[in-house]
């Protein structure tokens, strides 16, 4: 039996682009800390995606759709297909 992995590849793409827009816009000082609150967060994605790849589809969208009813719950705008 093989075991299912997640092909993360269009999200990480997703989310890198989405980090380097967000970078740029706030164009924060090299080494101030919001510089380093925004790697932080990139390192964060890139160990979260590291592991998503490893990890069986249907977890992922079983805390997917956990996520989603939380945000739904408190009011927080959703945005489909981002898990």
């Amino acid at each position: 039996m093989t075991r299912a992995y997640t092909d993360m590849d269009e999200t990480a793409q997703g989310i890198e682009a989405s980090l380097n827009r967000i970078l740029a816009a706030l164009d924060p000082e090299d080494g101030s800390q919001l510089d380093s609150d925004i790697y932080t967060v990139k390192s964060f994605c890139d160990v979260a995606i590291r592991v998503m790849r490893k990890t069986n589809p249907s977890k992922i969208r079983s805390e997917a759709r956990t996520v989603e009813i939380k945000a739904r719950m408190d009011g927080v705008p959703v945005v489909r297909g981002a898990a």
